[in-house]
């Protein structure tokens, strides 16, 4: 009810605003400056072209044509092509999961349906800003859902750390990485909290201090079999799961069960979390966490189409942290 309700508001206020009105509530929304008034008529222009787009995807969404709305967001003063763009330096997120051993999952051992923010193992939603380093926040986001199902901690983990730190396990930072290869560092160095080692946003000089200050400390990881049966397996039995997606087609999600045809899996592009699955009016879908701050989707999450060919590749390259 709440989404419905939040869609209707959103409807009618583009509909009843103008252009320039959206424009100002959208630069002071997300903080936008810009380098001149070039830029800005530049990026005015390309701001109408996404509110027209949005207008038009969602009169499909009322008329139920479609089971997603677009919104305006942080991403809206951006092309399509920039967004894909920005996407495809995720591309070294796809992981390797040559070698890994795969998780022994029992089938039919999942529950229906299971959503583990209300249990507790899944801490808010971050922002990555313009760094690349959405696979470190998929590792983190699984290794916090691990810890807190163990032992009850709740304490954010920190991004900054597998950022900076984990080159020599062949992650790059801002600009992509590996989320196993941010497993195998914690496994051999530890992992501090995010208040100790704050995320910054940019490649900084590793300052970890080892295991002094770590607060978790992993056992090893595991991945999952390319299958979205054997993914429900892994999040309902396990948890928190980390997937690569192809997520260009994202760029204005507002809500709904996202289910474009196009959304295939042939490019994976960004690394996020998947942290539940269930049912709605007979859609099946995945919960998943991203990264692009809680303004963004669904309060920062994503409800993606589940046992489809255009589930965007979701089940592809699914592993977890084994903690310690």
């Amino acid at each position: 009810m709440k989404l419905i309700i939040a869609f209707a508001v959103l409807i009618v206020s583009i509909s009843a605003a103008s252009d320039q009105e959206l424009w100002a509530d959208f630069k002071k929304t997300h903080g936008k400056t810009y380098k001149s008034l070039k830029e800005e008529k530049l990026r005015y222009n390309i701001f109408q072209d996404t509110v027209r787009q949005i207008a038009e995807h969602n009169v499909k969404y009322e008329n139920g044509e479609s089971t997603y709305y677009l919104a305006i967001n942080k991403f809206s003063d951006i092309t399509d092509e920039e967004f894909r763009a920005m996407m495809m330096e995720n591309v070294a997120s796809r992981p390797s999961l040559e070698g890994v051993e795969q998780a022994n999952l029992t089938v039919g051992a999942a529950p229906e349906s299971i959503d583990w923010r209300s249990k507790g193992a899944v801490l808010p939603v971050r922002a990555q800003g313009h760094c690349g380093g959405c696979w470190a926040f998929s590792a983190v986001a699984s290794v916090e859902g691990q810890a807190a199902i163990k032992s009850g901690s709740q304490i954010p983990l920190s991004v900054q750390q597998l950022i900076d730190c984990s080159t020599s396990y062949g992650n790059h930072g801002c600009n992509g990485g590996l989320t196993i290869s941010g497993f195998k560092y914690i496994q051999y160095n530890g992992l501090e909290s995010e208040a100790d080692y704050p995320f910054r946003g940019v490649d900084t000089t590793c300052k970890a201090n080892g295991y002094g200050r770590s607060v978790v400390k992993l056992t090893g990881y595991k991945q999952v079999e390319a299958s979205e049966l054997s993914l429900k397996e892994a999040v309902g039995t396990i948890g928190p799961i980390s997937i690569t997606v192809y997520a260009t087609l994202w760029k204005s999600y507002g809500g709904g069960i996202f289910n474009n045809e196009l959304c295939l899996g042939d490019t994976l592009n960004h690394g996020v979390t998947a942290v539940g699955y269930g049912v709605e009016n007979g859609e099946k879908f995945w919960t998943i966490k991203n990264s692009w701050g809680a303004e963004w989707g669904e309060s920062g999450y994503i409800r993606l189409i589940r046992d489809t060919n255009h589930s965007c590749g979701v089940e592809q390259m699914a592993s977890y942290p084994i903690v310690a």
